[in-house]
C-alpha cells in the first residue's frame, strides 16, 4: 500500500511539471526570439504594406521593415490604379493622393539610419511640391546611396510650371548623402542652370549621373568639369533647354546623349570608351567625326541612333576605331543607308566584333515606298564598297528585317565580306494588314530562305 500511494505521488509531481513545461512554452514568445536575419528575410517576402502591418505581431518587429534593403521602392506605374487610369479619372487621382501619403508617411517615420536605395517612380505635378522635398530630405539624411526621382508627369512631357522642382543639392552639403550618393537617376523634373554644378560641387563620390526629360529653361550651359570627378557614367535624354555640354572628367567610362540640338565639347576624357548618340547629334557627327577624334581611338562600344537618309551618298571621312569591338547602327523614319557606307564604316573598325543594325520602321506606315528606298542601298554597291575583307567580325544582328531584296543582299554582302563570321541573327520586322492584325510569317519565311544561302560556317538565328 505504502508503494502505491507513493507511487500516485510521484506520478503527480510528474504530471504537474509536465503541465508547467506546456504552459511555460505556451507562454513564451517564440516570434520575438528569431534572429534578425531571420525576421528580415521573413519580410522581404512581403510587400511592403503587409511588412509594416506585421509590425504588430511583435515589438521587437515595429521597426523591422525599416531595415530591409529594398524597402524603399516606391513605383505607382506597377500599380492596378495606375494601370486602369483612363476609366475613371477620380478615383484615379484619389489613390494617387493616398499613395503619395504613403511615401510620404514613410519617409516621415522611419527609423532606418542608413539605406542603400531610395526609388520613386510616380508621375506627379507641382501640387506634391512638399512630398517631394520630404523625401529628398529623408534619403540625403539616411545616407542613401543610390537616388531615384521618376516623376513623369500625367500627361507625358515636360513643361514649364508643371513639373517639380528640385533645387540645388548646395543644402545638402553637410548631409550623410553627400558623401555616400553614388548614383543619382532624375527624370520629368525642373532645375536650374547651376544645378549640374552643385551636384558635382556638394556630392563628390557620385559615379552615376542620369538626366532624362528634364526641364532646364533656356539655353542652359552645362559643365561637368573638375578633376577630381569620380563620374564614371552619364546620361543625358532629351532635357528642355539643354544648349551646351562642356565635358572634362578624367574617370568617366560611358557616355549617353539622346536629344536634338545639344552642343557637346570633350576636353578630356581619357577613359571614355563606350559611347552613345541619338538624334539630330548623330546626323551632326557622321558628318564630321572630328567631333570626337580625340578619344574615337580608345572607344570599344559606339552606338548611333536616327541616321538619315541624308548620309547614304554623302562623302564620310571616317576616323580609325582601332579598339571598337561594338557597333550599333539605328534607322529611323523614313531613313536608309547605303551598302558603301556600311561596309567603309566597318572597314574603320579592325577588331570589331559584333556589329548590330536596327531598322525601326513599320510597313504599316510607311509601304512600298520604305522598301524601294531601301533597295536604293543596292544600287552601284560593287563600284563603292570596301573591298578589303575584315578579320574580326563574328556576329551580324539585324532588327527588322523586311525579308526585301536589300535585306538579303546586305546579308550575303557580310557573310562574304566578314571572312570570320559565325552567327547571323535577324529579328523580322512585324506587318500589319488594314484590320491591325499582325503577318509576321511571310518575312520570317523570307528570313529562313536565307539558311541555304549562307555558308555553312554561318548559324542563322531567326527571333
Amino acid at each position: 500500500m505504502a508503494s502505491s500511494r507513493s507511487y500516485g505521488s510521484g506520478q503527480k509531481k510528474i504530471n504537474a511539471h509536465q503541465r508547467g513545461r506546456k504552459g511555460s512554452i505556451k507562454n513564451k514568445d517564440l516570434i520575438s526570439s528569431l534572429p534578425d536575419d531571420i525576421v528580415i528575410h521573413i519580410l522581404s517576402l512581403l510587400d511592403q504594406k503587409e511588412a509594416v502591418r506585421a509590425s504588430a505581431l511583435s515589438k521587437r518587429w515595429r521597426h523591422m521593415w525599416a531595415l530591409l534593403p529594398d524597402f524603399y521602392n516606391f513605383d505607382a506605374l506597377k500599380m492596378l490604379w495606375w494601370r486602369l487610369k483612363s476609366y475613371d479619372d477620380q478615383q484615379y487621382d484619389t489613390e494617387l493622393r493616398k499613395y503619395v501619403r504613403y511615401v510620404t508617411q514613410i519617409a516621415s517615420s522611419s527609423p532606418a539610419q542608413n539605406i542603400n536605395i531610395f526609388r520613386v517612380r510616380i508621375p506627379l505635378d507641382r501640387n506634391y511640391q512638399d512630398d517631394l522635398q520630404t523625401w529628398v530630405n529623408f534619403a540625403m539624411a539616411r545616407s542613401v546611396k543610390e537616388l531615384e526621382l521618376n516623376l513623369l508627369c500625367p500627361e507625358g512631357f515636360i513643361c514649364e510650371g508643371k513639373c517639380l522642382r528640385v533645387g540645388p543639392f548646395g543644402c545638402y552639403a553637410q548631409s550623410p548623402g553627400a558623401k555616400s550618393l553614388v548614383s543619382l537617376s532624375l527624370t520629368a523634373l525642373e532645375v536650374s542652370g547651376p544645378f549640374i554644378d552643385s551636384v558635382l560641387l556638394n556630392l563628390p563620390n557620385l559615379e552615376l549621373l542620369t538626366m532624362s526629360k528634364l526641364y532646364c529653361g533656356v539655353k542652359s550651359y552645362i559643365r561637368v568639369i573638375g578633376s577630381s570627378l569620380k563620374l564614371r557614367y552619364l546620361e543625358i535624354s532629351y532635357c528642355h533647354g539643354l544648349g551646351k555640354l562642356d565635358i572634362s572628367a578624367g574617370n568617366l567610362i560611358s557616355f549617353v546623349l539622346r536629344g536634338r540640338k545639344e552642343d557637346v565639347k570633350f576636353n578630356s576624357v581619357p577613359m571614355l570608351n563606350e559611347v552613345s548618340f541619338e538624334g539630330i547629334y548623330a546626323v551632326r557627327l557622321i558628318h564630321n567625326f572630328e567631333t570626337i577624334s580625340g578619344f574615337s581611338s580608345q572607344l570599344t562600344k559606339l552606338t548611333l541612333t536616327s541616321v538619315f537618309k541624308s548620309i547614304s551618298h554623302s562623302p564620310i571621312e571616317f576616323p580609325s576605331f582601332r579598339k571598337l569591338k561594338q557597333l550599333e547602327l539605328g534607322i529611323r523614319n523614313d531613313s536608309y543607308m547605303s551598302l558603301p557606307f556600311l561596309s567603309n564604316f566597318i572597314d574603320a573598325c579592325p577588331v570589331l566584333n559584333k556589329f548590330k543594325l536596327q531598322c525601326q520602321m513599320r510597313l504599316d506606315i510607311w509601304g512600298t515606298q520604305f522598301v524601294n528606298r531601301r533597295l536604293e542601298a543596292t544600287v552601284n554597291r560593287a563600284d563603292a564598297v570596301s573591298s578589303k575583307p575584315h578579320h574580326h567580325l563574328n556576329t551580324f544582328e539585324m532588327v527588322g528585317f523586311l525579308g526585301c531584296e536589300a535585306d538579303t543582299e546586305l546579308v550575303l554582302y557580310m557573310a562574304q565580306f566578314a571572312l570570320l563570321l559565325e552567327k547571323v541573327i535577324l529579328h523580322p520586322l512585324l506587318e500589319e494588314d488594314n484590320f491591325g492584325r499582325t503577318k509576321e510569317a511571310s518575312t520570317r519565311e523570307q528570313a529562313k530562305l536565307l539558311r541555304n544561302q549562307l555558308p555553312a560556317r554561318i548559324r542563322l538565328e531567326i527571333l
